[in-house]
Parts: structure tokens; C-alpha cells; sequence
């Protein structure tokens, strides 16, 4: 069994930033790009011991204190702490460099069934989006990966919601079609995300959405940003500022 720590929630310390991070903070994911490549390493691999630390001493209603974690049951407050951790650990892997997503999976799949066991009638298409994703990286579980964008996809079927991870999984989706010769169905895919641009021309700049199409280990061309659509859209686009466009002609 994992020796018990003084207590509390780990803290990461970045040469990036003078103040410590909490390692569960929701803000982690505005941050974590940022940390040097052995920085995110270190801080994927002190959540890891954390998850395994709570897995281990969880049960005990005063180690859950110390987490700043009171119920009247410990496996719910185990429980809960746990999907914190797993969903953190999935973030934190889809934005390192590079993205690490495919070891995301056993996180994904214990976040899924967490939600599922507390919410039977309703989908969170988000993990669903990233399992997915990570999926499809996956040699042999491309079918696997099929079944979750088509279950995420059909709880939130418009890119409006949530449009980051949108587009980043449909484009993932899209290419496993195309891989798949399932030509039709991917060209749908890249449609919608080309309406969606297209549609929203102060979004995100050209090097935002390259970074959330583009996959830098898929060979070959690209359907969504290669298309003279975008091509056109793009150069008549300037990026201005961070987050800031402007269009010309």
C-alpha cells in the first residue's frame, strides 16, 4: 500500500509561473500547454501517484478530509475524487507536446462509466469526443472509436456547443473514415467543419484552428483546411492580436 502523504491536495511548481499549481485545478488546462516538455511529464506522472494514493487510502473518511472532501459515504467521496483525477489526466494528455491522448484511455473509460452510474439517462459527449479521439489511435479498436463519436455526436450533434473539442475530434473522426474508404461519411464530417469556419470568421485565427485540425502524425492531404474554401478564406485573414482576426477584401 502507497504511504499516506502529509496531507492536502499535491501542488506542481513550474519555472513558468511564480505561484504553485493545484494539480486538480480546473484552470490546469489554460496552463498545462505552457509548462516545459519535462514539466508536463513531471506533472502527468505527480497526478498519476495522486490517483494511485487516493485508489489506496481513499476509504478512509479522514485522508478524505485532508483532501478537503466530507461525506457521510467515503466510496462516494473516493469516487468523486478519483473521476477529478481521471479527468484531469485526460486533459493534461491531449495537451501535451505531443499530445499523448491514446494513454488517456483506461482515464476516459472510468470517467465515462463514473458519470454513467450517476447520470444513466444522459450523455456527456465530451469524454465521449476524447475516448474517441483516443481511440482511433489505437490499432484494431477503430470500430470501438466509431461507436463513441457516434454516441457523443448524437447527444450534441452541432458544433456550436463546446466548438474546440468539436472540431478537433470530427477532424480525428473524419480521417478514420477516410481511412477506413468510408469517403462519404468523412466528407460530411469535413463539411460541417468547414460550414463552421466559415460561418464564424472571428472565431479563432488560422493558426487556432490548424492547431486544433491538424493531426502532425497523419501523412497525406488534409480535406477541411486544404479545401480552396479555406485556402481563400485564410488568405484574406489576418491574425491581429492573440484570439484576434481581421478580415480584408
Amino acid at each position: 500500500m502507497l504511504p499516506k502523504r502529509a496531507g492536502g491536495i499535491p501542488t506542481f511548481k513550474s519555472s513558468r509561473f511564480d505561484s504553485e499549481i493545484n494539480i486538480v485545478s480546473p484552470d490546469t488546462q489554460s496552463i498545462f500547454p505552457a509548462l516545459l516538455l519535462a514539466e508536463q511529464k513531471d506533472f502527468v506522472e505527480k497526478l498519476k501517484a495522486f490517483s494511485a494514493e487516493v485508489e489506496a487510502h481513499g476509504d478512509d473518511p479522514n485522508y478524505l478530509k485532508t483532501l478537503g472532501v466530507t461525506t457521510p459515504d467515503p466510496a462516494v467521496g473516493k469516487a468523486a475524487v478519483l473521476d477529478t483525477c481521471d479527468w484531469q489526466l485526460s486533459t493534461c494528455l491531449r495537451y501535451s507536446t505531443p499530445s499523448r491522448i491514446s494513454e488517456a484511455v483506461p482515464y476516459l473509460e472510468r470517467s465515462i462509466a463514473y458519470h454513467t452510474r450517476n447520470n444513466p439517462d444522459k450523455v456527456d459527449e465530451t469524454p465521449e469526443m476524447y475516448l474517441g479521439v483516443a481511440l482511433h489511435k489505437l490499432p484494431g479498436q477503430e470500430e470501438a472509436a466509431i461507436s463513441r463519436f457516434r454516441r457523443a455526436y448524437g447527444a450534441a450533434p452541432h458544433i456550436e456547443m463546446q466548438h474546440h473539442t468539436q472540431l478537433w475530434s470530427r477532424a480525428c473522426y473524419s480521417r478514420l473514415l477516410r481511412r477506413l474508404g468510408r469517403v462519404e461519411e468523412a466528407k460530411a464530417q469535413e463539411k460541417a467543419i468547414r460550414n463552421w469556419i466559415l460561418g464564424h470568421p472571428y472565431a479563432m485565427p488560422p493558426s487556432e484552428c490548424r492547431a486544433l485540425i491538424l493531426d502532425p502524425e497523419h501523412e497525406g492531404q488534409d480535406y477541411i483546411l486544404d479545401h480552396p474554401q479555406i485556402q481563400s478564406f485564410f488568405q484574406n485573414t489576418r491574425e491581429v492580436g492573440p484570439g484576434m482576426v481581421m478580415h480584408i477584401g
